[in-house]
């Protein structure tokens, strides 16, 4: 099957570690079910997986094409912009889950993919500056960067998700005043030029995008509202935390590849909302109180609305918030920022509850 002369891969298996879970036949325009049990989300409760629904899964899996550097890091793996060359490079490993991508010319095994996984520390930094001084590194290992979405730079080194301090240095004051007020955040730390933030995945816990689970619960709502129907007052007592959190760091940027829950790695039960990540753009000047629900689309979330409807049911932040340190966190943003910022929190604690 060939397209503009590229021959492209005729057989796609989606894997969970060992375990084949999905063959989609993309020449016979097929898809045959191994083990339902380890579907992803999105195609957990569909009766009939169609052809198109598990395409759509394996493209959405690798989708970083605009973010600095990665343009020379599919330079250095030899892949271009080719789908199925990044596809094969990488056999789509994430850092947020065990799933992974076998194609029809490729023999790689779990243990090996997770072994090697995000090891080489020069194509980290690569895609994190552009700038190596030792080319032939930059194609040992297998690594998660073509399945890491968002628009900083941003790469995977140790036991952290590293980004620029240029880019991503309110990350750290958005996670100080997170542990102030009781809501879970990613702990998150200075390294130099860089923004260390702690993963809150492992081989035993995974994360599903909240634009994931709207595809599994079938629903254009938030996900707050499936949580509720479903009884898991938990989850969505967390996700009312955090539309209150976010909307007094004035984070226009928490759609919905922003947000998600964890679920354990073995059973696929939920377990707890992720913790509050991604704050590059937070504490925005002028920020207006809503957010973007849906990465690249126009709808918008009313995070003031919502935090002055919730913060009842939160107590504890309303007195945490009267206690707030602020001596490390101005530090981190212009004094016109600061200042909404507190004129945020002062709305909120005079707010009728």
């Amino acid at each position: 099957m060939e397209n503009n002369g590229k021959v492209k891969v005729s057989k796609y298996t989606i894997m969970y570690e060992e375990t084949p879970v999905l063959l989609f036949d993309r020449k016979a325009d097929a898809v045959t079910v191994y083990e339902p049990k380890y579907l992803p989300f999105a195609l957990r409760r569909l009766e009939i997986i169609r052809p198109v629904d598990a395409f759509e899964w394996i493209t959405n899996r690798i989708d970083n094409a605009q973010r600095t550097y990665m343009n020379m890091v599919y330079i250095a793996r030899k892949v271009g912009r080719d789908r199925d060359k990044m596809i094969k490079d990488s056999s789509g490993i994430s850092f947020t889950d065990n799933f992974w991508l076998k194609t029809s010319d490729t023999n790689h095994t779990w243990n090996e993919l997770n072994s090697l996984r995000d090891k080489s520390r020069e194509l980290s930094l690569y895609a994190l500056t552009g700038k190596s001084d030792n080319p032939a590194a930059l194609l040992s290992g297998h690594t998660s960067l073509f399945t890491t979405k968002g628009f900083f730079t941003k790469a995977i080194i140790g036991e952290n998700l590293v980004k620029l301090r240029e880019d991503a240095v309110l990350e750290y004051p958005a996670y100080l005043f997170g542990k102030q007020i009781g809501v879970t955040v990613a702990k998150c730390e200075f390294d130099g030029d860089f923004v260390n933030i702690r993963l809150f995945t492992s081989n035993d816990v995974s994360l599903v995008h909240a634009a994931e689970l709207k595809r599994y619960f079938d629903t254009d709502e938030e996900i707050y509202n499936e949580f509720k129907r479903n009884g898991r007052d938990d989850i969505a007592g967390q996700i009312e935390r955090m539309y209150i959190f976010n909307y007094l760091i004035g984070n226009p940027d928490m759609h919905d590849e922003n947000t998600g829950v964890l679920y354990d790695a073995k059973t696929f039960e939920f377990i707890s909302l992720a913790p509050c990540f991604d704050h590059n753009i937070a504490f925005n000047e002028e920020f207006m109180g809503v957010s973007h629900a849906t990465k690249g689309r126009s709808s918008l979330l009313p995070l003031d609305e919502w935090s002055k409807r919730f913060i009842k049911n939160h107590p504890d932040i309303l007195e945490k918030l009267k206690t707030v340190d602020y001596t490390e966190i101005k530090k981190y943003m212009p004094k016109e920022r600061f200042t909404e910022f507190q004129e945020r929190i002062k709305e909120m604690l005079s707010a009728k509850v």
